[in-house]
């Protein structure tokens, strides 16, 4: 006789993207982060210690877990390399009742947090809702089957988080990144799929009474997100190429703003989101019970690098604040082949010649920054030129 479904499904709880949360540890580094050259250049190796802990899960696999229960109730499972730490957390509501989340409804909290430690401490959070359309006939909620739940319940989870890092690593880059976005999104979303095809028995008592499967498809958005940050690092290495730069924005404004590359420098490729708006700052909700949610900024990275080892690299950003007009922002980051690294931000005009600016506006500054009537931009990189033909670099948006 087939046992009964519990088909969860992973609700959103805020927009598309894996921020990062908006702590005293992250304010002291994204400072840093803006100062240009040193400063600029500490923040993103810092943040580069995210990619070492994704070949770690890649080599260590599902028995990088452990889990464990939390006072509050929730159970979570934890995986470290000793350095920076991810936690996967459930927390299921009493007597698996249902709550709204932004008008959908769910009987629990999943969520993602992967920590450098402290004193500078960074973290990214992502949090879902778990919604289940019904409670099959025959099935009795007791406090044992909800102790017992969050086992598949968090095996699904680590599941996912597991075979989508595999597959962003086996993923063959080969001589053209500019495809290699969509490449580590489709990658979470066949693992999204894959696992949420197969369902995990929930025991009681020693006796199987339900399988429990998770539709996760929700998460997909969020890892292809966090893949430009954690992979695009480790599958690039390899490659044969000089003159990368690797940029990270940081939106920290009550204001979306939509992103597009309007030029790029002969033929410079690049790797950038899947999602063309930055969202604004918000909050997450998590599943640790401490608290009911924290303050996040959402980041964008992209990478660039040349085609060939005789030419430069750069391209050109646009910048459009959703529900403002004259206010976009024209960024210009050019990495030439005989010549200092040089940086640009101004007002976008319509009709405006982006090779002509590329070609002549950008400065040989580690540190650049622009003020409009509504926000406040700083630009930097880690170095003007040297560095091993690698370069990083940080784009803060403020609120005037």
């Amino acid at each position: 006789m087939a046992l009964p479904s519990l088909p969860f499904q992973l609700v959103p709880c805020s927009p598309d993207g894996f921020p990062v949360e908006n702590n005293q540890g992250y304010q002291l580094l994204i400072d840093q982060a803006v100062s240009g050259g040193s400063g600029t250049s500490n923040y993103l190796q810092h943040m580069l210690r995210f990619s070492a802990f994704t070949s770690y899960l890649n080599t260590q696999g599902q028995s990088a877990f452990a889990t464990q229960q939390l006072p509050s109730g929730a159970m979570q499972a934890v995986a470290t390399d000793g350095v920076t730490t991810m936690n996967v957390a459930v927390q299921l509501n009493p007597d698996l009742s249902e709550t709204d989340l932004n008008g959908v409804p769910v009987r629990g909290i999943a969520t993602v947090r992967l920590a450098l430690p402290e004193p500078t401490e960074l973290a990214k959070i992502i949090s879902f809702g778990l919604s289940l359309a019904e409670i099959p006939a025959g099935i009795v909620v007791t406090n044992t089957l909800i102790q017992a739940l969050f086992k598949p319940l968090l095996q699904q989870l680590t599941s996912y988080v597991q075979s989508t890092v595999e597959r962003w690593l086996q993923i063959d880059v080969g001589e053209d990144i500019d495809g290699l976005g969509e490449d580590l999104a489709d990658a979470a979303g066949d693992a999204a799929e894959d696992i949420g095809a197969e369902s995990a028995d929930l025991v009681v008592e020693e006796v199987a009474v339900a399988e429990v499967a998770i539709d996760l498809s929700a998460a997909v958005p969020a890892f292809a997100a966090l893949a430009l940050l954690v992979a695009v690092p480790l599958l690039i290495t390899a490659l044969s190429k000089q003159f990368q730069v690797h940029l990270e924005i940081d939106n920290q404004t009550d204001t979306d703003f939509t992103w597009s590359t309007p030029y790029t420098y002969n033929g410079a490729m690049t790797v950038q989101p899947a999602q063309s708006v930055l969202p604004r700052m918000g909050r997450a909700v998590d599943a640790w019970g401490d608290r009911t949610d924290v303050p996040v900024v959402y980041q964008a990275n992209f990478c660039t690098m040349n085609k060939s080892g005789y030419e430069g690299t750069g391209f050109a950003l646009q910048l459009s604040p959703n529900g403002f007009t004259g206010q976009d922002l024209a960024v210009l980051i050019s990495i030439p082949w005989a010549a200092d690294n040089g940086l640009w931000i101004g007002d976008y005009s319509p009709g405006m010649d982006w090779e002509d600016a590329f070609d002549n506006y950008p400065e040989e500054e580690v540190r650049v920054s622009h003020g409009n009537q509504k926000f406040y931009t700083t630009l930097s990189i880690d170095a003007l030129s040297g560095n091993d033909d690698s370069y990083h670099c940080v784009l803060r948006i403020q609120p005037l």
